[in-house]
């Protein structure tokens, strides 16, 4: 499982992505927030692309989870 300490440096709006991938995913490619942190995350194995849309991998979602993404989707879902 991914931890906080074995994440690399996320650039500036990686978070951004991977919080509307884990909150409304697969995300169709025109409506993400931002490509160049889609790509980042991608090029480290976080997420994945098809036919257009763009989701998490198992280690994007475990990477979102460690950094409580989970606990902000239950709220927000409350």
């Amino acid at each position: 499982m991914t931890t906080p300490d074995t994440i690399p440096h996320m650039p500036s709006g990686v978070s951004e992505a991977l919080w509307q991938m884990f909150l409304c995913g697969p995300i169709w490619d025109g409506d993400l927030v931002c490509k160049t942190s889609r790509k980042w995350l991608k090029e480290h194995g976080y997420s994945a692309q098809s036919s257009g849309f763009n989701f998490l991998t198992a280690n994007g979602v475990d990477m979102a989870v460690s950094l409580g993404m989970d606990r902000m989707k239950e709220k927000r879902n409350a």
